[in-house]
Parts: C-alpha cells; structure tokens; sequence
C-alpha cells in the first residue's frame, strides 16, 4: 500500500526521504521539475484526493495564494452548485454553456482554456469580455488570474515523456532546498 499524503505538513514531514530518493534517481528528479506531484507519485506515494489540488497549489504558488484559491475554488462551487475545475478549460466552457453564458453550438467553440503564464505575468483572459454575463465569472477571472502567475505543473503525459527520455530537457540536475514549515524560524533559540 502507498504511503498516503493528507496535507502540506505531511509532505514536508517525507521531504527529506523523498529528496535523497529523487537524488538517487536523477531522470525522476528532472521530471520532479516539470511536475512535483507526479514525481512523488511515482516514488510510490499517494496524495488524498481531497487535498491534492490544494498541496500542488501551496508548492507552485505558495501558502497566502493557495489558501485564496481554495476560497475561490468554494465561491464558484456555491454559485454554481456543482464542483468545477477552474483550470479546465473544456470544463469551464459546458458550465458557462449550460449557464447560458455561451450558446450551444457545434461551430468555433470559444476559447475557455486559462490564460497562459509567460514571463512577466499571464496573458489576456479570454473569458474577460464575459465577465457580466454571471456572478460565476468575477471568481472564476480572479482564480485564473492568481493561477496563471506561475507556470502550471507538465501535465501526465509530458512528465512520461521527461521520465522516459523521449523528451529531453535542458536541465541536467535538479536541487532543492527544505524550508522550515514555522512560519517564524528566528523565534527559537539556536
């Protein structure tokens, strides 16, 4: 059985085992930067369902814009009444279609993909022009915008192709660095 990954604390607990693990293997260390998740997946730990977006939003964007992405992920839940994947964007376009945001058609599907990250901040959101069509769309923009500030992880299959050298990189070694879960590390004596 894998050994099962509730919470960010939980992570942090394994950080150094998983470390010296991914520094023994350094083709899974190359594909941890693509993808930190899948890497500590494959090392043959599991992250709870529950709290896994939310572990991979801490570790890409931080605890503050983690914790407000978690509040926008419950807003858009409740004005909608049903759980939806922010950063899916054919997800994201059959809620707004069964919203009546966007028609029902088989011709040119709108664009609902996220913006994408580039240097210097994202790129125009393509849901932007919508915005007053729902009360949905503010949370949705704001959780795209905090989204987008750091590229997203490689999905699945771009982290298979990384682990398995089908898809070189120009990284050649990977390190980290553990970081105190206290918040206020100089408040202890040394």
């Amino acid at each position: 059985m894998a050994d099962q990954i509730n919470t960010f604390s939980d992570l942090q607990a394994r950080a150094g085992v998983i470390l010296g693990r991914l520094n023994a293997a350094p083709a899974v260390a190359i594909a941890a930067a693509t993808n930190p998740l899948l890497a500590v997946e494959h090392l043959g730990y599991q992250f709870n369902p529950d709290t896994r977006t939310g572990i991979g939003d801490r570790i890409r964007l931080g605890p503050t814009a983690a914790e407000k992405l978690a509040d926008l992920r419950t807003t858009i839940a409740r004005l909608v009444d049903r759980q939806v994947d922010p950063d899916d964007g054919p997800a994201v376009r059959r809620l707004l279609t069964d919203l009546g945001v966007l028609p029902c058609s088989d011709g040119d599907e709108p664009d609902t993909d996220p913006p994408r990250w580039q240097p210097g901040g994202a790129g125009p959101d393509p849901l932007e022009p919508l915005r007053d069509r729902h009360p949905v769309l503010d949370p949705l923009l704001e959780y795209r915008r905090i989204s987008a500030r750091r590229p997203r992880f490689a999905p699945p299959r771009a982290f298979a192709a990384i682990l398995s050298g089908a898809v070189t990189t120009p990284l050649t070694a990977v390190s980290g660095r553990l970081q105190s879960p206290d918040p206020e590390p100089d408040s202890h004596p040394r």
